[in-house]
């Protein structure tokens, strides 16, 4: 509602006055008192003109303006009501116009002189804003909405001690008054005092956690103690709140992530505020210096000079992170509303297996459902407890049964058939589950679990852009659900988009703090990109939590193969590899792994298999090509890296081939794939340093290929 939106952009100051300066810490009136619902009315038009529907509001309050006849009282509520609109959608004139009206019928209305008070300090007239303020303690002493507005009109001030008396007085006459925790914890946090500052903000969060404001200043306070993670952590959970107009968060973000070197994620964020605010001036500024401390960043790794033997061996990056079906913990579709129980005597059984689930007890959960189901085969909050309890088990087919029963006693419902569909995914019987979530979309088109299940579908059929198309229409529908990130994420490795991926899995976990799938596969992004550290602290983290969990174990090997670990990374492979239907992903990077060894049967043992299951993998065969040229068989060598670049040009591909056709004394053709090699922009780690190769082969072998006419005249490069 527009009042929802008014109450997120009144409580999120921007610490950067340049980049929104349209919007300050306004008072929160805007985003509280404006939102208090009026007295229920007999009549209609007072309901509309009081209800958070903008398209009735006007009408039906001008209604009542105009009618003479009604009551002052009811003239009052409805120039307060419409001056609430003006004030939501920024018409600040009409909304003082309606306040002064409505303090002429009722001079003592301590709604209305709030109301004005913001009007004016939206307008620059502090004075008459604090005199408004002041008028209205005057009347009620412990109102802590007055209390709170004026403390916010002299924190805009900077009068700080002040302000923080005006809060305390708030928190004193309302204790769990979210909005003065964070008013008061700004004002700590913009006067030094940042342990009270926390302190605050953390008691603000214990009591609402869906306000944008208190993670914002969090997330400066943490800034200004130097924890610059929590503090980019805590943008992005108030980022993932807030409205998409909340350009401090971005720019306070975007700062952060170009002080770490990360220009990726500070462009896409600067994007992201420009698209809201295109003439911000200092927006543009930080662009144009991180795209350029991007740009020679790039020189400098691009002329590296560092010995080739000081590096791994390039190996050819992973075509794509664990799927969901790769993965014991991603065959789990998001837990759906429990149902109610019709079994009273059950009810406390469920209770618990509720408790159980909820801590990872899931065995145990199931053990008490079981019981429930015993009396009541047609219960439907333990059929659909347990099927949940059972996909996280990995009993797929037991689940399934449950959500069978479940469609049978409710044949129309979109979400069991969504779930039914994903978890025949799970299965590898894709088929199967696009026939139910296309059913359940049927039923209900605006279902983002059903698009969101049908991109898990979609994806495992091979159908990557109808995949991406589901996911982004399940994030268009909800945006707050974190799974359809992560899918579209896993979906954007599978394309090589590491950019857009780490950016869909930053969004997961804003939504979603605790989620390890999401976390694990920005570890194994960051790897892939050559950022060791942050890759390595997301894996570690979810593995000091679960140590099976298979994509963090997968992310570990990874780092090994990285850094030249090759015994070590087939070591942590082992544990992955064959404990999921599909296992390419991990085959495939211990491949690379035994190929770092010289152990090239079993690198090939690998990659047949992976081959075998998807033939059309180019990362496989571009690896099975290196394990030919190692093995001196040069025309299979030949064979897979053709068909492989011939599906996905790759930095690796090009090398290994190019390395064929040295060893074949054919420099013609290595420099051209050399060459080509040079020109593609890398895409991971390997890339980069297979790229680097590539540079100065290139250079080596145009002295001896010649290049241009007849003569030799030209260059190569």
């Amino acid at each position: 509602m527009a009042c929802i939106a008014a109450r997120r952009s009144a409580l999120v100051p921007p610490k950067q006055k340049q980049v929104a300066s349209r919007i300050w810490f306004l008072a929160a009136i805007a985003a509280a008192a404006l939102c208090q619902p009026q007295a229920s009315a007999v009549a209609d038009d007072l309901a509309d003109c009081n209800s958070g529907l903008p398209a009735k509001i006007e009408a039906a309050c001008a209604a009542i303006i105009n009618d003479t006849a009604r009551a002052p009282e009811d003239r009052v509520k409805a120039h307060l009501g419409r001056s609430r609109l003006y004030l939501n959608t920024a018409k600040i004139d009409l909304a003082l116009a309606d306040a002064e009206a409505a303090l002429k019928l009722d001079s003592n209305s301590v709604q209305a002189l709030l109301q004005r008070g913001v009007a004016y300090q939206r307008t620059g007239k502090l004075d008459l804003a604090k005199a408004d303020f002041d008028r209205a303690l005057e009347i009620e002493p412990k109102n802590a909405l007055a209390l709170l507005s004026r403390g916010n009109l002299r924190s805009q001030q900077r009068n700080w001690p002040e302000a923080i008396s005006d809060f305390d007085e708030a928190i004193a006459a309302r204790q769990d008054f979210a909005p003065a925790y964070v008013s008061r914890g700004r004002a700590y946090s913009e006067s030094g005092q940042l342990d009270k500052a926390l302190s605050d903000l953390n008691a603000a969060i214990a009591i609402n956690v869906n306000v944008p404001a208190a993670f914002y200043w969090r997330g400066q306070t943490f800034r200004r103690k130097g924890e610059i993670d929590r503090a980019i952590e805590d943008f992005s959970r108030a980022i993932a709140q807030g409205p998409k107009s909340d350009m401090a968060s971005y720019f306070a973000r975007a700062q952060l992530y170009s002080s770490k070197g990360d220009y990726t994620r500070a462009l896409a964020d600067l994007d992201a505020l420009l698209a809201v605010a295109p003439d911000s001036a200092a927006a543009r500024q930080l662009r144009q210096s991180t795209l350029a401390m991007q740009t020679e960043l790039a020189k400098v790794q691009g002329n590296d000079k560092g010995s080739d033997k000081d590096k791994p061996k390039a190996l050819p990056t992973p075509s794509a992170s664990p799927s969901t079906s790769e993965m014991a913990d991603q065959l789990t579709p998001p837990l759906p509303q429990a149902a109610p129980s019709g079994n009273a005597a059950g009810k406390p059984l469920i209770d618990r297996a509720r408790q159980l689930f909820a801590q990872a007890k899931y065995a145990d959960a199931v053990g008490l459902l079981n019981q429930v189901l015993t009396a009541d085969p047609r219960d439907e909050a333990a059929l659909q407890l347990r099927s949940s309890a059972r996909t996280r088990l990995g009993q797929l087919a037991e689940a399934r049964a449950d959500l069978d029963e479940l469609i049978k006693l409710r044949p129309n419902d979109a979400t069991m058939l969504a779930l039914r569909g994903v978890t025949s995914a799970a299965m590898r019987q894709p088929d199967q589950g696009l026939v139910d979530v296309e059913a359940a979309l049927k039923i209900n088109p605006s279902s983002a679990q059903a698009h969101y299940s049908r991109g898990v579908v979609h994806r495992q059929l091979g159908k990557v852009p109808a995949a991406l198309a589901d996911f982004d229409r399940a994030i268009a529908i909800d945006p707050k659900m974190s799974p359809a990130f992560y899918e579209r994420g896993i979906t954007q490795m599978s394309l090589n988009q590491l950019d857009k991926a780490l950016t869909d899995f930053d969004q997961a976990l804003a939504l979603a703090r605790v989620y390890d799938l999401a976390k694990a596969a920005r570890g194994v992004v960051l790897l892939m990109k050559g950022n060791s550290a942050e890759g390595l602290a997301d894996i570690n983290a979810v593995l000091e939590r679960n140590p099976s969990n298979q994509t963090a174990v997968f992310g570990r090997g990874l780092a090994l193969v990285n850094s030249g670990q090759f015994h070590r990374a087939i070591v942590a492979l082992d544990t992955v590899v064959g404990k999921a239907a599909d296992d390419s992903m991990a085959r495939t990077l211990r491949a690379r792994a035994y190929l770092g060894k010289g152990e090239t049967r079993n690198a090939l043992a690998d990659l047949d298999l992976v081959l075998k299951a998807r033939p059309a993998d180019a990362s496989a065969l571009t690896l099975r090509g290196s394990v030919w040229s190692a093995l001196r068989d040069y025309p299979k060598a030949l064979n897979d890296l053709n068909e492989a670049i011939e599906r996905r040009e790759t930095i690796e591909s090009y090398v290994v081939r190019a390395q064929v056709y040295e060893a074949q004394n054919d420099s013609e053709k290595a420099a051209a794939d050399y060459r080509r090699a040079s020109e593609l922009v890398p895409r991971s780690v390997f890339e980069t340093n297979a790229q680097a190769n590539a540079k100065k082969k290139a250079q080596q072998l145009s002295k001896r290929v010649p290049c241009g006419d007849m003569a030799g005249s030209g260059t190569c490069l």
